[in-house]
């Protein structure tokens, strides 16, 4: 199932639940014995009982591939949602004032700012009683850290410190506990499991169980970020230039031919590799693939007027053709990454008059063979 949301001509909002939620016993992550139908599906969740919300008191609806329902809600949906960083940035930015522009919402869509690393920074920063323990790069390091905003700009290095950091610490607090089973534990489960101790506070599983002392979370942190030091100087060199988070987090838009070289060379099938901010935990996505090559991200952008819809604002990755001879292919991928976008003409007029190319489709005429 998906959210909507939406607005009408007068002044309601809402989001509603598009696609159909079926009703089945127990949650269907897992394949079900099938030996009667104890487990099929019965019909689906009638429309006025799936998740919405119309007009509500806060003035405002969103949606961030997060939970939408209380635990109380009697069908199963799923069980992979986003941990809440995203929808909780974006619900920090609602809450900064009463009216929104055009303007606000381009900065909005487009934010990097970190909601996870404002929870897990703090904890970080408690490392400042400890400086006389820490190596010179160690100290580089936190002293990028001291001056963040939680801005997963590509421009910093922080982010990047802060992605290795995050990485060492999941690794930390679960990998002694399910050894050989840590690397198929999926990443929202363990973004999850340190979701929960950020706001709930450290349980039994934050301490190390392969030494003979009992840690706490400060000290996990603590060891968590002098091997995040260790791994970012051992790949990219004690020189922070070269950690820079766009240098090593960048997107490449790839056409299936394009994984030949040669031709890929001659037809340039795939994108230039552009630096790229945020990250899976920014309201602006760009989750990665190990190695830091991003994999995943919006795959459009619309900012929608409902006062004049000739002013609406969009934006796709790639370009309005999929054929890599058009001038069209690839024509956005530069504006998007920028955080750009282009005017979307939506009346008749408007089209006419941006209109650069007129395409006729007769269907009287045939071929001949």
């Amino acid at each position: 199932s998906q959210n909507f949301a939406y607005a009408d001509i007068d002044g309601n909002i809402g989001l509603n639940t598009g696609g159909g939620i079926p009703v089945r016993k127990e949650q269907g992550s897992v394949i079900r014995n099938g030996e009667n139908d104890l487990f099929d599906w019965k019909g689906y969740v009638p429309f006025d009982q799936l998740p919405s919300s119309l007009n509500p008191v806060n003035g405002y609806t969103s949606s961030a591939n997060n939970k939408t329902v209380a635990d109380d809600y009697p069908y199963y949906i799923s069980y992979k949602f986003y941990v809440p960083y995203r929808i909780d940035r974006i619900r920090q930015m609602l809450e900064e004032k009463d009216k929104f522009d055009t303007e606000d919402f381009k900065r909005m869509i487009t934010d990097q700012n970190s909601a996870y690393a404002q929870l897990l920074l703090p904890h970080i920063l408690r490392l400042t009683g400890r400086m006389d323990e820490l190596s010179q790069d160690e100290k580089n390091a936190f002293n990028a850290f001291e001056n963040w905003n939680c801005d997963m700009n590509k421009d910093l290095i922080a982010p990047s410190l802060f992605e290795f950091f995050s990485s060492a610490l999941a690794k930390n607090l679960l990998g002694d506990e399910l050894e050989d089973l840590y690397d198929d534990l999926p990443a929202s489960l363990r973004d999850y499991y340190i979701y929960r101790i950020l706001n709930y506070g450290p349980d039994k599983w934050v301490d190390d169980i392969k030494t003979s002392v009992v840690e706490d979370f400060d000290q996990i942190v603590f060891r968590s970020f002098r091997e995040a030091v260790k791994e970012i100087t051992s790949a990219y060199g004690s020189d922070t230039a070269g950690w820079r988070w766009g240098a090593i987090h960048k997107l490449v838009l790839e056409h299936p031919l394009g994984s030949v070289r040669l031709l890929d060379r001659i037809f340039k099938f795939n994108s230039p590799a552009f630096e790229t901010g945020g990250s899976r935990h920014t309201v602006c996505p760009y989750s990665y693939q190990p190695g830091f090559r991003v994999d995943n991200g919006a795959s459009e952008r619309h900012i929608f007027n409902t006062a004049d819809w000739d002013e609406s604002l969009t934006v796709i990755p790639t370009g309005a053709s999929g054929i890599p001879a058009s001038e069209f292919y690839l024509s956005q991928s530069r504006r998007y990454v920028e955080g750009g976008f282009y005017k979307d003409a939506f009346s008749e007029k408007a089209v006419k008059e941006t209109a650069k190319y007129r395409l006729v489709l007769n269907p009287g005429s045939q071929a001949e063979n």
